[in-house]
């Protein structure tokens, strides 16, 4: 009669456990797939916050030591835009890329810059560079 009151209980435990999995089951998971696409979401849209300092320090400097149609360029524009430069670059900066894209910039290389861009960055970044640079540089 113990056996039988001891395997009846547990059985009870067990189902009760069971009920409660499939019944918060869905919760978890809406959870879980939530916490996914915002990780996803955070992957593509941001830069790493410190790539993406140092690519704004880099930025500024580079500015201010520049003269003439560059820093005039520069200085204006819109806080929007320079962000959004900003985290294209940091998007696609590497260790190893540093120096080449620095070298065409010391040269004044556009045309390797351009080539690198379109080999480096994705259509929708060439796109979004483009606008950005066709408000402040054609006419």
């Amino acid at each position: 009669m113990k056996a039988a009151k001891a395997f009846g209980i547990t059985l009870f435990v067990v189902l009760l456990i069971g009920v409660i999995f499939l019944v918060g089951r869905n919760s978890i998971m809406k959870d879980v797939k939530s916490t996914q696409e915002q990780a996803t979401t955070t992957k593509t849209s941001t830069a790493n916050p410190i790539t993406k300092a140092i690519v704004s320090e880099a930025l500024d400097t580079y500015a201010e030591n520049s003269t003439g149609k560059t820093k005039e360029i520069y200085e204006s524009m819109s806080e929007e835009d320079k962000d959004t430069v900003t985290e294209i670059i940091a998007n696609n900066v590497s260790i190893d890329s540093v120096s080449e894209v620095q070298s065409y910039v010391n040269s004044g290389d556009t045309n390797g810059l351009m080539e690198y861009a379109k080999d480096n960055l994705s259509e929708e970044e060439v796109k979004e560079l483009t606008e950005i640079m066709s408000k402040y540089v054609m006419p």
